[in-house]
């Protein structure tokens, strides 16, 4: 399963890959640290809690930049943003974008018989409401909005608007 997913972080072309887990625990979450370095995870984490405390400014940006996000110029990441620490080289984000208060990006899905992983490409001037979901291996559209708590667990078009738990299309 390593060498799957190593596969996978070197073909920038896969969009997601989905793993049975065959393990010896009674999930895959519990063996995380087969995928990633515990001490760079730990690492990882404590970068992430104080990171999400700053306000949104240039710096900030460059931070997540160091831990493998790939971001845009004149990004917004509101206070309070959770970028997955497991896999943040999977997520992209362009320029214009705007991350609400409290969202939340996840590359990664841990479940009992199988983890799933997927790049997230949050395209041109798009806007994630506050306390909004985007799932692994999703894509959100350029000049596309994500409502206020919303949970995007499918692609978003361009210049369309969604929100709801799962997302539908508002406009």
């Amino acid at each position: 399963m390593l060498k799957d997913i190593k596969n996978f972080l070197n073909d920038r072309n896969q969009k997601k890959i989905i793993l049975q887990y065959k393990g010896k625990r009674m999930n895959a979450a519990c063996e995380w640290w087969k995928f990633r370095n515990p001490i760079r995870m730990i690492y990882r984490g404590l970068l992430n809690e104080i990171y999400k405390k700053l306000p949104p400014f240039g710096l900030k940006n460059s931070l997540y930049r160091l831990m493998g996000v790939k971001i845009g110029k004149d990004v917004v990441i509101s206070p309070d943003v959770h970028v997955d620490p497991l896999f943040p080289e999977l997520i992209t984000i362009e320029d214009g974008v705007i991350l609400g208060w409290g969202s939340k990006i996840s590359t990664h899905e841990m479940l009992k018989d199988r983890i799933k992983l997927g790049r997230v490409l949050i395209k041109k001037n798009a806007v994630i409401g506050a306390y909004s979901l985007v799932r692994p291996g999703v894509t959100i559209g350029e000049n596309s909005i994500v409502a206020v708590s919303s949970l995007a667990n499918k692609d978003v078009k361009r210049f369309e608007v969604v929100g709801g738990i799962p997302i539908r299309k508002i406009k």
